[in-house]
């Protein structure tokens, strides 16, 4: 699995991660996703927000030795969520980084993760519960940065906002209530847990939402 590695904004580095669905999945053909993980500077180490599905951990080591860092960097790891694709290399980060410490929500049964709640700081990040996608599914907000990772309530997909795939969705409506949680932030720029961001990400979420 190829990973580069790209500033998104004031040194967050996104990790873009592919991702083969089979088909049959998410439709009758294969689908190539886009998964990130991201690394959030704070002023004594690295914030690792989710890791991915290849239980290697490879794009990650790769991150972070392109980013100057090492798995010592790292000082806590935070899980938007607990579907496969962004927790599979949990084992490796376990040991690579056992200092590190791990936070999720206790819906997502992530075992060991002390429990990330409405609020919490990890580093610059503040915790949003945004459920729906999944019983815990929690966005997570920069204001050092001006920056929101929104996990799996959006992504985007040739170019395009997207909801996440209503298949892989717990409670849609649920979700939907979520999203408009982000008008309060308008202004700040979005990361996905799937996909690159966008240029006018504001003017997608308004026309996404119909508003």
């Amino acid at each position: 699995m190829p990973c580069s590695v790209l500033a998104v904004s004031a040194d967050i580095i996104a990790i873009p991660m592919e991702l083969l669905i089979p088909a049959g999945a998410m439709g009758p053909d294969a689908v190539e996703l886009d998964v990130r993980a991201y690394l959030v500077p704070h002023e004594s180490g690295l914030v690792l927000v989710d890791t991915g599905m290849d239980s290697t951990g490879a794009d990650l080591d790769v991150a972070l030795a392109e980013a100057g860092a090492s798995w010592s960097d790292v000082s806590h790891v935070v899980i938007t969520h607990g579907h496969a694709d962004h927790v599979g290399a949990l084992s490796h980060v376990r040991e690579a980084a056992p200092g590190a410490r791990l936070f999720a929500n206790p819906a997502e049964n992530v075992a060991a993760a002390a429990p990330l709640l409405e609020g919490a700081l990890i580093g610059t990040l503040r915790a949003l519960a945004t459920p729906g996608h999944t019983e815990g599914h929690m966005s997570l907000i920069d204001e050092d940065r001006g920056v929101l990772l929104v996990g799996d309530l959006l992504g985007t997909v040739g170019g395009q906002l997207a909801r996440g795939p209503e298949r892989f969705t717990a409670d849609p409506e649920r979700a939907e209530r979520s999203l408009h949680r982000f008008d309060a932030l308008r202004g700040m720029r979005m990361v996905f847990g799937h996909g690159p961001e966008l240029a006018t990400p504001w003017d997608a979420f308004d026309a996404l939402l119909g508003s």
